[in-house]
Parts: C-alpha cells; structure tokens; sequence
C-alpha cells in the first residue's frame, strides 16, 4: 500500500475534483474528495520468487470478486481502489484508476441511509473506516488516516465538515 500513498502525494487532486464535480446535482454542495480502497483479506504464507507475478494476479482477481460481492450484498458501490466524494446529500463513488485518477461512476450512497460510520483503527497510514448503513450490511473502507476520524464523524452527523478542527 506504500505505492498507492506516494501515487496520491503525486496525483493531481485539482482535476480530480473537477471530474467528480460533474456529478453533483444542481445546488449539491462538495465536502471533500478523497482515496479509499476496499480492504484485502488477510493473506499469508510463503511462495517462491517465480510464484509471486501469479500469487499476485490471484489476489487481484479475489479482490475484485471481494469488492464485487459486497457491493452486491449492501447496495454500496465498491471497487477496489476507488476515488470518493462527499457531498451534504450523498457519497460518490468511482472506481479509481492509474495515478488516482477518477475512473468510471460506479454510483452512490445517500447520506440518509448511513447511520453511523466509525474509525476503529489508529495510525498515519491507511485506515479502516465502518460505514453502518440503515438495512444493509456494514461496509469497511480504507482511507488516509488523517482524514478517517472527521470523514466518520461527518458521515454520523457529529461534524458538518472534513477539514481538521
């Protein structure tokens, strides 16, 4: 997951921003555009060297089957690197490419039926972030950790924004 901080320290946010800008709706306020990724069982184990191109095209595609999933069972678009943006009315998600670049709309969640998120997880690095939703399954992201605790708070209603107090 290293790789993937040191893509978004060098990704362009500004037209990222302006690409999920296009799918507010009139009078839709943006909170924040972030990173998230869907988690990745816990593996383990060891494999030769010339296994390894293999081992990790497998837990691609188990990722993706993962992120697939559990889309399906909460009704919660996922992907598993995705590009996501809060609004006062919804959250928006795309799946999120190459360079942190906002791929295509995958579709969103309305802030009504989050009932509480939560960021049980303490460090500088990625974090977990458990969205509860009304009547579906909860729903784990991964987002930078300096932004977990507010993006769970605005999600429960407990701050009206992300930045830092």
């Amino acid at each position: 997951m290293t790789d993937d901080v040191g893509m978004l320290r060098s990704a362009d946010w500004s037209r990222v921003t302006q690409s999920v800008a296009a799918d507010l709706r009139p009078g839709e306020v943006l909170l924040a555009v972030f990173p998230a990724l869907t988690p990745a069982d816990a593996g383990g184990g060891l494999a030769p060297a010339e296994l390894w191109p293999l081992v990790l095209i497998i837990e691609h595609v188990m990722l993706r089957r993962r992120s697939r999933r559990i889309a399906r069972s909460s009704m919660f678009p996922l992907a598993p690197r995705m590009v996501m943006a809060l609004t006062d009315r919804r959250l928006l998600i795309r799946a999120g490419r190459h360079g942190w670049q906002a791929g295509r709309f995958l579709g969103y969640v309305s802030r009504d039926r989050i009932v509480q998120a939560t960021a049980p997880t303490a460090g500088s690095g990625w974090r977990t972030v458990l969205i509860y939703l009304a009547n579906e399954p909860t729903v784990e992201i991964k987002v930078p950790g300096a932004m977990a605790g507010r993006l769970a708070a605005v999600l429960s209603g407990q701050a009206d924004e992300i930045t830092p107090a």
